[in-house]
């Protein structure tokens, strides 16, 4: 990443340069990861236009926390190179990629002694000098107003977020990426400690955004369910490796999910209810292991 010294500056001159607006969100042209002899994610190309919303998919291991961490900028890549609207991701100075791109991680906000309304204030970095100061006070408080209504933060704005439970910090964290107004957001498992309504609650807020907004958003996922219903298209990674992409239907076949998750091929069903296919899989669908629970 560039300095901060007379980021704002550069980032003015080039922040509009031609033909951006028609390039992709995220470009990824042989980017790969590696952690010493480890290779995590291997020489890969992906696009993902504005305004899709795509679920990365795959087993333990297989890169995906490794992808999402070279679009995000928080993982160099080891080849190859990263582009967001055009630009290599490398010549975003931290401010204006902040502008431009939001993580919301599978844990929320830790239980810090913050406020809910501090927490949302914070989103409001990227847009403050550097004397903490908003170039428009008045709009900036209604936005954190508007977001806190949308998420149903209202009540809670005084509350420390130590104080609420992990469904509420999420909502706050989500509150939070966004008062950054982002054109992309980035979501690391972001359902994993959450039950089934706030798992919905979540990925559902994230559509309205996504549809309200034209926001672009990269989602990993454990739950293929899930990643079918909300996902517009799929990336099925194995071993670092691109295994399978494209609509739900292409991607979740029975062969491809019990091939690359080691599990006998699941029941496909079209859904015709949300518009996407479910999975059914076997109470002891272990690939065909027939290893007993217990030694009787």
């Amino acid at each position: 990443m560039r300095d901060e010294g007379g980021e704002a500056e550069r980032d003015a001159a080039v922040s509009s340069g031609a033909g951006e607006a028609d390039s992709p969100a995220i470009e990824l042209v042989g980017a790969a990861c590696r952690y010493g002899p480890v290779q995590a994610v291997r020489p890969l190309d992906w696009t993902v236009r504005r305004g899709e919303f795509w679920a990365v998919l795959g087993p333990n291991g297989s890169g995906k926390s490794s992808l999402l961490g070279l679009v995000s900028g928080a993982e160099r890549p080891s080849a190859g190179v990263v582009r967001l609207g055009g630009r290599p991701l490398a010549d975003y100075g931290r401010r204006e990629l902040a502008r431009r791109l939001a993580v919301l991680p599978q844990e929320g906000l830790p239980p810090l002694g913050i406020t809910v309304r501090d927490a949302l204030e914070l989103g409001r970095f990227p847009y403050r000098d550097r004397f903490g100061r908003e170039r428009d006070p008045a709009a900036a408080r209604e936005l954190l107003a508007r977001i806190a209504g949308r998420l149903e933060l209202t009540a809670l704005l005084p509350r420390r977020l130590d104080e609420l439970s992990g469904g509420q910090r999420q909502r706050a964290a989500l509150g939070q990426v966004m008062a950054q107004q982002p054109e992309i957001l980035l979501l690391d498992e972001p359902t994993s400690y959450l039950d089934i309504y706030y798992q919905l609650d979540v990925m559902e807020l994230v559509r309205e955004w996504r549809e309200a907004e034209g926001l672009t958003v990269v989602a990993v996922l454990h739950d293929l369910n899930l990643a079918a219903q909300y996902a517009q298209r799929l990336l099925l990674l194995r071993e670092g490796r691109r295994a399978a992409e494209g609509v739900p239907e292409a991607v979740l076949t029975p062969a491809n999910v019990g091939g690359i998750y080691g599990v006998d091929p699941p029941i496909v069903v079209r859904r015709e209810e949300i518009g996407a296919p479910q999975l059914l899989f076997r109470a002891d669908g272990r690939g065909g292991s027939t290893k007993p629970l217990t030694d009787e």
